[in-house]
């Protein structure tokens, strides 16, 4: 029997009021909102269905939204990374840390103006020494009234190049010129074309020193309406923690003939069951490859606020007498 292998993705945000009711980011403790889960695994079918987990994450989101921890177990590989996300009270992303183990390895940081456009960067890469700093200006086309950003690029404190960006009133980008460092010479410019979707079909990029276009097309997804549907699971069973690799297994087999349908060469199934479950199998860009994704959701309420603990005084009752 023909050979089929997969990568599985197991998402499970947990409802469970866990042990941890708090964590700990930066110098600051915050609230759990949801931990979520990640398990992969590598799908095989030859006279059974086999699932082999590959790495594991974890995903802790704070009760406000204002953190984001992920937590990356890579299955060959003993250390841990983490990523932890810092948003603004606009849902902004304004920081972000990267580390291995308790050795911070990047930290990168945005600020925005007044209409929530970013206008700064920096990425400070611990590993290597190098930072880099990004500054960005908007002005107005004053002949067709499209955008012009204007990004200006540090390399350890000095300027590396410029680029403007030409974005139209559909705030779509179709051009982009690279300048040197004397924000001068021209060392490229990038057309961007699209289809009458608007889906990017290809890049045109000129390099003026030599007068020569190098052309790079874009993969555009022609997937069918019929193959990218979403469908119940098809089974009453409910998923729980215990139960997600037979609860797995009963939804594959139970679907095998929509899997199946061989006028769906690239598709997106999404086998929902309504409560806490996604089942996501789909095609990948890369080989040609199929991919599995199981989104197990949990949600749970947020904690009480962090408070510090209350000193209650014991008082014997009295039961009659002096």
């Amino acid at each position: 029997m023909k050979k089929h292998i997969f990568t599985l993705i197991l998402l499970l945000p947990c409802t469970t009021l866990l042990a941890q009711a708090t964590f700990k980011a930066g110098w600051n403790t915050y609230n759990t909102g949801t931990i979520t889960h990640l398990y992969t695994y590598a799908y095989t079918y030859k006279d059974s269905i086999k699932l082999s987990l590959t790495d594991s994450a974890q995903i802790i989101i704070s009760a406000d939204s204002s953190v984001v921890i992920t937590l990356t177990y890579p299955y060959h590989d003993k250390g841990i990374y983490k990523t932890i996300n810092y948003f603004s009270p606009k849902k902004l992303l304004v920081k972000t840390e990267d580390y291995k183990d308790d050795n911070m390895l990047e930290i990168k940081e945005w600020k925005y103006d007044d209409k929530n456009r970013k206008d700064y960067s920096i990425d400070d890469n611990k590993a290597n020494g190098n930072i880099y700093k990004k500054y960005y200006e908007y002005a107005t086309d004053k002949k067709n009234g499209d955008q012009i950003i204007t990004e200006t690029a540090y390399f350890n404190g000095r300027v590396e190049f410029y680029t403007k960006t030409y974005i139209d009133k559909k705030n779509v980008k179709y051009k982009e010129v690279r300048l040197n460092d004397n924000n001068k010479d021209v060392v490229h410019i990038e057309t961007f074309i699209y289809n009458a979707d608007g889906k990017l079909t290809e890049r045109s990029v000129f390099f003026p020193e030599w007068k020569v276009t190098k052309k790079f097309p874009e993969q555009v997804d022609d997937m069918k309406t019929k193959c990218l549907l979403v469908l119940p699971v098809g089974i009453p069973d409910k998923m729980t923690q215990a139960t997600k690799i037979p609860y797995i297994k009963k939804v594959f087999l139970k679907n095998k003939l929509v899997l199946a349908d061989k006028d769906c060469p690239h598709f997106e199934f999404t086998f929902r069951n309504f409560s806490n479950c996604d089942i996501v199998v789909a095609t990948t860009k890369v080989n040609n490859g199929k991919k599995v994704i199981l989104k197990y959701k949990e949600t749970f309420s947020s904690p009480p606020p962090v408070q510090a603990p209350v000193q209650v005084k014991l008082v014997p009752k009295k039961t009659g007498g002096k």
